[in-house]
This record gives structure tokens, C-alpha cells and sequence, in this order.
């Protein structure tokens, strides 16, 4: 019998995950087209450029030829090519001061190497170490000028590499935070977030959700930029075949509801509530989650209550994720209930929400191993349910059992 060589070994060795549905060798650059499916960029870029329009994989027409970088993947393959069970080694380039130093002096100077420079930073500041001599050397303050400085959308290829390499870095240092939270900085993200390409809209609102967590008064400042909540809902409402996108526009929003303006002003959002709603029916847990964290933020304001309320499917839609999706879900479910019934309980709406089959479901809440918090919202809610005359001693009986 023939023995493998060492490259045969060494194949058959590569975990299947790490393989490109095209080539079948090992990843070096792993994208996602909207299909969800991820090949290798040169892969895909050739099987493009060859007039196909599907996915290769799937078969499926796809809406858009964009390629979302899919990090986590590229991250484990490089993280497994160095492990001390492989010989296998993806090429890491290296970050030389002097070139740094003329990438930041081409972006700077608009040269016509400018966007070549930003992509060279762009694919340099992937790796730790390489991070760490472009900050020493000013690149990091180069790409914060370009949106800073931008000025119409001939700038805008510049923009999109710039929020593309920025997302690479921590923005946790306060001084970069601080500049990037600027209002020309912020205008700028508003821009690619509504004209952009897919991956730089996804970036973008990686950025968003960066800042935003790290700061309240920056997530002030970047949500009372209306095409800053406009861009990111769109990215799940016109992008739903690609669960990249939905999901970095939910993770950017939900830390923008953290001020109370903000909420008004997606709620107020034609389509927000709409499109919040008819995410869940098909919402994985995580994705589900967030949207109804949302929600309930929403919840909170007027403005919120009364577009959940105005939405035929809004109520019985959060009805059905009580029990269904997740302990955390059912809590912000609970709380939107009960926000709609304290504030906007009509004896109509009360006996609709009821025929719905909540009563039934909050007794059971009241009887899990749920959270204490959790209980007590649906404590609270099912007192305002038990008010209609059909209910009162269904409660009561549940009452005297429960409590003696």
C-alpha cells in the first residue's frame, strides 16, 4: 500500500470547516456572500469574475456579489495553522516602520496611492503585533482623519477602506473614542452606513456599536444623527438573506437605545417597529434576543408603545416568544406586555392580549426557575389581565395555591 506524503497528510489533516467549498484547500482570506456560505476570496472573486451569479455551493441567484469578511473563521484558521499540532503556516505580513510611515504620509496627502495605502493598513492591522507598530507610527490617527476630513463622495472610496481598517483596532483608548465621536467623523459613518457597499455598511456599524457601548455620551451624539439609525436599519431590512448584516445592525442599535432620546427617535423610524417584529417568526435565539431587548427599550417611550400597539402582529408576536426562545427573551417579552397593557390598557386590548393565551403563559412564568425580576413583571402583568371579570378567579385560585 502506498503511504501518503507528507502534503497528502498534511491535507487530509486540515479540519473540513477551514476547506474552501471551491478549491477544497485551506482558507487564507474567508468571506461570506449573503447566502451565508464562506469561501475563499480568491475564489469566489474568479468564480465571479467568470459570469456566475450564484452561490456555488447552494446554487442559489445571489441579490449581491459583496464579500463580508468573515473574522471569527480567519481568526480560528490562524489560530490552528500556528497550533503545535500543525506544520501548516497562513503568511502573516509584516509591518515595517519606514513603509508604515509612507502609507500614513500617502493617505494623509491624498496621493493617488491613497487607497492602496489604506487597504495595505487595512490587511496589516488584522494582526496584533502589526497593530501595534501602526498606532506607534500614526496610522491609526491617519484613518481617523479621513473621516474626520471628508469632504464629498469622491472621498467616499477612502472612507469605507478607513472604517474597514479602523474596526481592526480597540477603540477602548480614549483619545481615539473621543475623535471618532466627532460630528465630522460621525457624519462621515452616517455616509457609508446609507451609500456604502455591504461590507463597509457591516463595518460601519461594528464601529457604531463600539463607540456606543464604550460611551453614553457618544451614543448620544451618533444617535442624534438620523441616517445613523436610518443606515442601520436598513441593513436588516433590505438585507435579510445575510445574517452578517442583520446582525451587526441589531448589535449597533441596541446600545443606542441606551439613551432615552435615541428610542424615540427609532421609534419614530419609519418601518423600525415593522421590521423589529417580522425578524422574530425566523430569529435564531441570539438574533431573537436583541430584537426584543429592543423592543422593549422602545417600550418605554410613548413614541415606542404606540408603534408596537399600531402593528397588527406586534403583540401576538411577542406573546408567542414567551417560553419559547430563551429565559432573557421571555423577560423583555413580559416587559413589553406589561408596558402595553399599564399604559395603553383598553379593556379591548386587555381581552385581545388575554385570547392570545398570555394568562396561561404567565402563570406558568410565575412557577420556573426564572428570575426573580422576571417573576415579578409577570406578577404585575397578570394583575392587570386579572382584572377583566373571566379571569378574576383564575387568578385568585392560582393565588391561593401558589401563596396559600
Amino acid at each position: 500500500m502506498k503511504m501518503p506524503s507528507n502534503e497528502e497528510e498534511l491535507q487530509i489533516c486540515v479540519p473540513p470547516l477551514f476547506k474552501c467549498p471551491i478549491s477544497l484547500e485551506l482558507m487564507t482570506d474567508p468571506v461570506s456572500l449573503c447566502t451565508g456560505v464562506t469561501y475563499d476570496r480568491p475564489s469566489i472573486e474568479k468564480w465571479f469574475e467568470q459570469g456566475n451569479n450564484t452561490c456555488p455551493a447552494t446554487a442559489q441567484l445571489v441579490q449581491t456579489q459583496d464579500l463580508i469578511p468573515n473574522h471569527t473563521l480567519r481568526g480560528l484558521i490562524h489560530k490552528w495553522c500556528f497550533s503545535a499540532d500543525s506544520k501548516l503556516h497562513t503568511p502573516e505580513p509584516l509591518a515595517e516602520p519606514a513603509t508604515v510611515r509612507q502609507m500614513v504620509q500617502n493617505i494623509d496627502e491624498r496621493s493617488s496611492s491613497r487607497i492602496d495605502a489604506l487597504r495595505s493598513v487595512k490587511n496589516l492591522a488584522n494582526f496584533e503585533r502589526n497593530r501595534r507598530c501602526l498606532k506607534s507610527e500614526g496610522a491609526l490617527g491617519a484613518l481617523i482623519r479621513v473621516l474626520q476630513q471628508f469632504r464629498s463622495e469622491d472621498d467616499g472610496d477612502a472612507a469605507q477602506e478607513a472604517v474597514a481598517a479602523i474596526v481592526a483596532f480597540p477603540v477602548e483608548e480614549v483619545n481615539a473614542r473621543k475623535e471618532l465621536s466627532r460630528a465630522p467623523a460621525i457624519r462621515t459613518l452616517e455616509w457609508v452606513l446609507v451609500k456604502g457597499n455591504l461590507e463597509s455598511r457591516i463595518s460601519t456599524a461594528s464601529l457604531v456599536e463600539s463607540l456606543a457601548n464604550a460611551d453614553k455620551s457618544a451614543a448620544k451624539e451618533i444617535g442624534s444623527i438620523d441616517g445613523i439609525t436610518d443606515g442601520l436599519l436598513s441593513l436588516f431590512q433590505q438585507n435579510l438573506m445575510c445574517p452578517a448584516a442583520v446582525r451587526s445592525g441589531l448589535k449597533a442599535l441596541l446600545p443606542l437605545c441606551g439613551v432615552v432620546k435615541n428610542r424615540a427617535t427609532i421609534a419614530n423610524t419609519e418601518g423600525a417597529v415593522a421590521a423589529l417584529i417580522e425578524l422574530l417568526p425566523g430569529a435564531d435565539r441570539s438574533m431573537a434576543e436583541i430584537s426584543l431587548a429592543i423592543l422593549e427599550a422602545l417600550s418605554t417611550t410613548s413614541e415606542g408603545r404606540c408603534s408596537i400597539v399600531a402593528h397588527a402582529l406586534a403583540v401576538p408576536t411577542v406573546v408567542r416568544t414567551l417560553l419559547v426562545v430563551s429565559d432573557n427573551a421571555t423577560d423583555y417579552g413580559v416587559r413589553i406586555l406589561l408596558a402595553i397593557c399599564f399604559n395603553c390598557g383598553e379593556e379591548e386590548m386587555l381581552r385581545e392580549i388575554v385570547e392570545m393565551g398570555t394568562f396561561e403563559k404567565l402563570l406558568v412564568v410565575l412557577q420556573m426557575e426564572c428570575g426573580q425580576r422576571t417573576k415579578h413583571y409577570a406578577n404585575q402583568l397578570l394583575r392587570i389581565l386579572s382584572a377583566l371579570p373571566e379571569n378574576g378567579s383564575s387568578m385568585n385560585a392560582f393565588s391561593s395555591t401558589v401563596y396559600g
